[in-house]
């Protein structure tokens, strides 16, 4: 998989007092509550706000740089980041401090560029900040113009909320096509775009919501006759071709799976470099864990996937080394990668979901 991310390594961000986690194409981060999986999440959100140069209004967002800082900036004087590409060809490190008016500031950024057949030695390009953004918001070129591109490809999805007025429910600016919203706000227009460019791919979406909706016939996606600039998921009933359902005649449930089959079969060409999902079988029923199981295994072979979860169902699906275990000890998040020789007596008994709840390799509370 090329461009991937080898690893992350973070210090000092939130939960998270020293962690370097080595990434694969599946990762499936499971723990109990506030074991600090969203705050690994969390991180990469980090990054893509560095990268919009959005690091002060994040930080004023969530109360100031003390409460980022694991245990605040007293105990923690130093927040590092690092993340690494493609076989740590390329890379980018920032280091951040607290200011006395609880800000960041930005101590040192670099980006790096390593073949080592022709370069004996890393090339290393040092950022600038400019007014207290990260130098990586920038317009850059070469090695940090590379890594601009990479932070701009991974994409963090929520499908939480369908309540009445979700991102998801709402009429949609037909030409908002370029990608699937992390919020799914542009689900009516995106589906439409793939039904018109990349008809293969929009048909293996829909006939894989049919397996989980047997009900649900087609999309029915065209612009709104009284303003042809909008658009609205509606749908046919296979036992009613001429009544009118819309997004809100779909159940919780069925709306996510919808969101999570267009982003997880979308054409391998429109994929995000590494995509984030946190909890995403919220609301599924089990057979449609097992197609969302299915669905990431897809993926997995184009683009990295990290998923935040707590469905035993879902870890069934899955080997134990796209387990990552999330513990709090001491206050601080350790992240545990599992493996099958360590396990294997266990799996010939029993699965990996009920391996998890019997607590025999952690993340329980």
């Amino acid at each position: 998989m090329q461009n991937a991310l080898d690893y992350i390594s973070i210090k000092g961000f939130r939960s998270i007092r020293e962690e370097k986690l080595e990434l694969h194409p599946i990762n499936i981060l499971v723990g109990a509550n506030g074991s600090g999986k969203s705050n690994v999440v969390s991180v990469f959100s980090f990054l893509n706000e560095l990268r919009r140069g959005n690091l002060r209004s994040y930080t004023e967002q969530r109360g100031g740089a003390n409460r980022i800082f694991h245990f605040g900036s007293k105990i923690t004087p130093t927040l590092e980041i690092e993340i690494s590409f493609s076989n740590s060809v390329n890379g980018y490190n920032i280091s951040l401090a607290s200011t006395d008016i609880d800000t960041f500031s930005i101590q040192k950024e670099i980006c790096w560029y390593w073949k080592s057949e022709s370069h004996p030695d890393p090339i290393y390009y040092p950022l600038k900040p400019i007014e207290g953004e990260a130098g990586i918001s920038k317009d850059l070129s070469r090695t940090p113009g590379w890594v601009q591109k990479r932070l701009d490809s991974w994409r963090i999805y929520h499908f939480h909320d369908t309540s009445d007025s979700s991102p998801m429910k709402r009429i949609a600016d037909i030409d908002d096509n370029q990608f699937l919203r992390p919020d799914g706000s542009n689900l009516p227009s995106y589906l439409l775009f793939l039904k018109e460019k990349y008809p293969s791919d929009y048909r293996l979406i829909r006939n894989m919501v049919r397996r989980v909706t047997p009900f649900l016939d087609d999309f029915q996606l065209a612009p709104l006759r009284r303003n042809e600039d909008k658009i609205r998921l509606e749908w046919s009933h296979k036992s009613s071709s001429d009544q009118y359902f819309d997004v809100s005649s779909l159940s919780d449930g069925t709306l996510r799976f919808i969101c999570l089959a267009t982003l997880l079969l979308q054409p391998h060409t429109e994929y995000p470099s590494t995509i984030l999902l946190d909890e995403p079988e919220l609301g599924l029923h089990p057979y449609a864990i097992s197609m969302l199981a299915n669905m990431v295994k897809s993926a997995s072979t184009e683009t990295q996937v990290i998923i935040s979860t707590q469905s035993p169902i879902l870890l069934d699906h899955f080997e134990p080394e796209d387990i990552v275990v999330t513990e709090l000890d001491a206050g601080a998040t350790n992240l545990t990668r599992l493996q099958t020789d360590e396990l294997e007596e266990w799996l010939s008994d029993y699965s990996l979901g009920e391996l998890w709840e019997k607590n025999q390799f952690g993340g329980r509370p």
